[in-house]
């Protein structure tokens, strides 16, 4: 298996369910989507899309799991109302998860973008939107892992990105 091999202290990560990322990755090639803050429109589209292709992804035998920087008090109920509440969560407020794998923080200069607000504004008249729970200027992504190597990588390069998730 080629991949970039994930170090211990990262693979150690406990989500809220007790189980390691190391042994979720070891039991099966696990998704793991990471998160902006919880108020973000753009990552409640990308939870809305996931939500709809949930069963086509777990078909094709991937584990999904879910990276944010909430509390996991904060993190349950925020993630049940996508319908994700049962999902593996590995709760990351230090951001150890985030800069393991080597997601960036957007700049400042993206939030006086027209994009930016355009966007923004659409995403948050379809998904609402929130007060940040998080660091706002952190960029998401998603990555599937298998065996504590990562498979595949898809880092966003701005806020705004939906980063592409497989399913139909």
């Amino acid at each position: 298996m080629q991949g970039t091999l994930l170090d211990t202290p990262t693979l150690d990560a406990q989500a809220q369910t007790g189980e390691s990322l190391g042994a979720l990755s070891e039991r099966t090639p696990t998704m793991l989507v990471f998160t902006r803050h919880l108020g973000c429109p753009f990552c409640r589209e990308v939870l809305t899309i996931l939500s709809t292709r949930r069963k086509g992804i777990e078909a094709t035998g991937v584990q999904i799991a879910l990276v944010h920087m909430a509390s996991e008090a904060q993190a349950a109920p925020f993630f049940t109302h996508y319908g994700l509440g049962d999902l593996p969560r590995f709760s990351d407020p230090a951001k150890k998860l985030y800069r393991a794998f080597g997601l960036k923080q957007m700049r400042l200069s993206e939030f006086l973008t027209p994009r930016f607000w355009r966007k923004g504004r659409v995403m948050a008249r379809r998904n609402g939107g929130g007060l940040p729970v998080g660091d706002v200027f952190q960029l998401a992504g998603t990555f599937v892992i298998f065996q504590g190597r990562i498979v595949q990588a898809i880092r966003t390069t701005r806020s705004s990105d939906i980063p592409e998730l497989p399913g139909n």
